[in-house]
């Protein structure tokens, strides 16, 4: 296939399986992946991580974690996007176990280093599947490797307890936020109220409620601050 005369490359599908995903057309971008390999183009490592993003986006856990097989199949040495990106894809789906795999995967290799991002994945996944131990765990390695947390870390491990209703927990590591010099977000206030609550801690909730509303009007969006929900690492 040549537009305006340039023949497509792996540089030209990288760019436009990239965009599919950008634009909300994973399909679209798994589509032209399959193009590639039909064409006899060869995918270098960042037309698979460009796929691999289409399937966060469609939830696939199972086809991101073949085309990262397929990457080792071709002699291509996964980067630490390339298995951020299967984490995340298996934080999506639900897929807890299979993202704490990747990630011991990661530990064993010295080449590749996990980083606050992949762990913060990794911390969801386990919150999502009501592991609030296990994604507390994965905290204390990172901070264990030197790898510093940071807010969307935190926000996930505190979804985690909030999730499971481990309030006392939730409230320990939104206070350790501020000792560890970590900007706390509009997600941290309404997950730990939301733990509080939860928790039948009404008195405490509503006291980091009124914390949260002064935040909010310190950085200047009070009538958005409510608003404000849950997420997962991968929305990052």
């Amino acid at each position: 296939m040549e537009v305006a005369g340039i023949k497509r490359n792996s540089v030209t599908y990288a760019v436009s399986i990239t965009g599919c995903s950008r634009c909300g057309e994973p399909e679209r971008g798994l589509e032209m992946f399959e193009q590639m390999l039909e064409r006899g183009v060869e995918p270098d490592v960042v037309v698979y991580n460009a796929a691999i993003s289409c399937c966060v986006q469609l939830r696939d856990s199972e086809r991101a974690k073949t085309l990262l097989r397929e990457m080792r199949i071709n002699g291509l040495a996964p980067t630490v996007v390339s298995y951020g990106t299967v984490i995340a894809a298996c934080e999506k789906s639900g897929d807890w176990e299979a993202a704490l795999s990747l990630l011991n995967e990661m530990l064993k290799q010295r080449k590749v280093r996990p980083n606050a991002i992949v762990y913060s994945s990794a911390i969801s996944a386990c919150g999502s599947a009501g592991e609030w131990r296990r994604a507390l765990d994965l905290l204390d390695e990172m901070i264990s490797l030197g790898i510093s947390p940071n807010t969307i870390t935190y926000n996930a491990a505190i979804q985690a307890c909030e999730r499971s209703g481990v309030w006392r927990e939730a409230v320990r590591l939104f206070e350790s936020m501020g000792a560890a010099g970590v900007e706390r977000d509009a997600i941290s206030y309404n997950c730990v109220v939301r733990a509080c609550e939860r928790g039948g801690q009404f008195e405490l909730a509503y006291d980091y409620m009124r914390a949260s509303s002064a935040y909010a009007t310190a950085k200047g969006y009070a009538d958005d601050f409510g608003e404000a929900e849950g997420y997962t690492a991968a929305d990052e």
